[in-house]
């Protein structure tokens, strides 16, 4: 069992299947990020593996801009989800599995939001304590 502290932290182990993309804005990113619904975002999905190079967890992240350069500050919050058909695919579980899901945006030093990303984290092998 692990414990997630920092969602900002740099992930130590390597990282397996990804993928890259772009997509719309839906009302809930566009809130995220402070975009008009239906505003083009770039997105990434990263999956992290443990030491023994088996799935951990998943990071997904969407930014409308350049997202390189300095951020200032993060705000992350956790809550339970079941998880999707993808993400259990990725992380070799069954769909409809609980999992943590932390949502973590970003934001640049004028206070605008750079980046947000949602990290799904299996609960039966991690627990989340954010500050």
């Amino acid at each position: 069992m692990r414990t997630l502290l920092d969602p900002d932290a740099a992930w130590p182990y390597p990282t397996g299947d990804g993928a890259t993309g772009t997509c719309h804005a839906d009302i809930e990113l566009a809130g995220r990020l402070e975009v008009p619904t239906g505003t083009v975002l770039s997105w990434d999905l990263i999956e992290c593996l443990d030491p023994d190079l088996r799935p951990s967890h998943l990071v997904t992240s969407w930014w409308a801009d350049d997202r390189q350069g300095a951020w200032a500050r993060s705000i992350s919050e956790a809550q339970l989800h079941q998880l999707t058909a993808r993400e259990a695919e990725h992380l070799g579980l069954a769909t409809g599995l609980y999992a943590w899901r932390v949502v973590r945006t970003r934001y640049q030093p004028d206070g605008r939001p750079v980046e947000t990303a949602d990290l799904i984290l299996p609960a039966d092998r991690w627990r989340v304590r954010l500050a």
